[in-house]
């Protein structure tokens, strides 16, 4: 039986590398894990790599849309940098069991330190297909697509972000707001549409920070429902597990649990690695 099932993953595995994707390898491996907390059924599965700094180089997510199987390859995320500057990513999707993977690849351009342009082309050709500029006013940031609207970001003085719309850019009417509320160790922020639709939507989080500064609770408030997280950390500070409780009658139940287990090899990690590597796990983002 046991060996039915190597043989089984071993097809899965070749059968998604069909098209020899080279991988990359950093000197951190983090595994991404959610599961359902009442049956403890496994729902999503994510491998990480970082290099020394805390860049990520490669991101391989498990599962596809029409096959949710985690025993196969969904989709990879490839990263290369100059310096500390994002160049060019490779992003590899395959929706169903037996598919091809569809290439997607980015070229990023800079003026000195800013980011101004972002081509996505998709295939092995260089056919355009999505290109993003980046517009930079003081205290703010506009981001343009080919698309009828844009988004506008807006920071304060210490570069926190205040505000983000998306703006319809024939009209400039805004359709819809995010506001952040800055105190020591909190944060609220509010979001709303504009849709003029009569099915308006609001939606508050209140977020709440350790002495270091890392994100230890998110109560996310709708309408109807209210959802709460909670960030666990290991020794070391990389984030090690999430835990996600929904509201029924004043009480909160646990409904997903995402554990974090680092595979590294160095035994140190300094703290900008550290929160390098957490702002990405976290919030999807590469600092």
């Amino acid at each position: 039986m046991k060996s039915k099932i190597l043989v089984l993953l071993l097809f899965s595995f070749f059968n998604s590398y069909s098209q020899k994707i080279e991988k990359k390898i950093g000197d951190f491996k983090i595994t991404e894990e959610s599961f359902q907390a009442e049956n403890k059924k496994k729902i999503s599965k994510s491998d990480f790599y970082f290099d020394k700094s805390g860049k990520i180089l490669e991101k391989i997510k498990f599962g596809r849309h029409h096959y949710r199987k985690l025993n196969i390859i969904g989709e990879i995320e490839q990263y290369s940098y100059s310096d500390i500057k994002l160049l060019f990513s490779k992003r590899y999707v395959s929706s169903c069991r037996n598919c091809s993977f569809t290439l997607y690849f980015s070229k990023y351009i800079y003026d000195d330190n800013k980011l101004i342009h972002e081509n996505v082309y998709r295939g092995e050709s260089d056919m355009l297909f999505m290109s993003l500029d980046y517009k930079y006013k003081p205290n703010s940031k506009e981001i343009h697509s080919n698309s009828s609207t844009y988004i506008e970001n807006k920071y304060d003085d210490q570069n926190r972000i205040t505000e983000q719309s998306q703006i319809f850019e024939d009209t400039k009417k805004v359709r819809w707001k995010k506001e952040f509320v800055y105190a020591i160790n909190f944060q609220a922020n509010k979001f709303q549409t504009y849709y003029g639709d009569g099915n308006e939507n609001t939606e508050m989080e209140i977020i709440k920070y350790d002495s270091q500064k890392r994100i230890i609770s998110k109560e996310v408030i709708r309408d109807k429902s209210k959802t709460f997280f909670y960030y666990y950390y290991a020794q070391n500070g990389i984030i090690k597990k999430i835990e996600e409780s929904e509201n029924y009658n004043d009480k909160y139940e646990l409904k997903y649990t995402t554990n974090f287990k680092i595979k590294k090899r160095e035994e140190s990690v300094d703290s900008l690695t550290v929160e390098k590597i957490n702002s990405q796990l976290i919030y999807g983002i590469s600092m």
